[in-house]
């Protein structure tokens, strides 16, 4: 098997991993352009020779995965939206995260070393804009969120819980602590593929419909 993940999933990947399955992490960025994140999985895929399954450590991530496809790989995706179901342990968790505060801003310590949060963005738009134009779009950004929420997974280190204080005092929003889990990427890793994932055969695509429709079983 081959695994193909975000970056930012690195950690928790190689906690659970250890080196048994071949892995491949893809720049967080490509998550601003979920075009340009297909184009570049649908590239790695077509590209993997010599093995019959490829793992998806990604969601939905705005219709990122919708689409991808292989003649000669089986492929497996977390039936989830985005990466906050892994880095919490189920779809489940996260139903229930976002009915307790759906404007919540989510990190973790792969979002943080990636500078994938409000603080390193801002920092970009002051070198693109200044600081002026750079506060008024972080203002707009961030404008319906109301607290930001560090899920602990492979550290509790006291750096990034003070890191993403300070990217909820810098945005004035609430900050709160989330106990994560590996339990969604062991059983990625694992080959236990039930419900909870997409399987998809070669010569079949990954659809929109499989992720939002729960009356519907996963392609096996």
């Amino acid at each position: 098997m081959k695994l193909l993940a975000c970056r930012t999933l690195e950690d928790e990947i190689n906690a659970v991993s250890s080196g048994s399955v071949d892995c491949d992490f893809l720049e967080y960025g490509l998550h601003n352009t979920p075009a340009k994140l297909k184009e570049e999985l649908q590239k790695r895929i077509d590209g993997t020779p010599g093995c019959d399954t490829i793992l998806l450590g990604y969601g939905l991530c705005s219709n990122g995965t919708a689409g991808l496809c292989s003649d000669r790989h089986k492929l497996v995706v977390p039936r989830v939206h985005d990466c906050i179901s892994l880095l919490l342990g189920s779809r489940e968790l996260y139903d229930q995260e976002f009915g307790k505060c759906p404007g919540t801003y989510y990190l973790s310590k792969g979002w943080i070393d990636q500078k994938g949060d409000p603080v390193s963005s801002f920092r970009r738009y002051c070198e693109r804009y200044g600081e002026r134009k750079a506060l008024r779009f972080i203002r707009q950004e961030y404008a319906n969120y109301k607290r930001i929420a560090l899920i602990h997974t492979v550290t509790n280190s006291g750096a990034y819980v003070r890191y993403s204080m300070k990217v909820a005092d810098f945005l004035g929003l609430e900050h709160t602590e989330l106990e994560g889990s590996l339990r969604y990427v062991r059983k990625l890793i694992a080959g236990e593929w039930d419900d909870e994932f997409l399987i998809i055969s070669p010569g079949e695509t990954v659809s929109l419909e499989q992720f939002i429709d729960f009356s519907r079983p996963a392609c096996r």
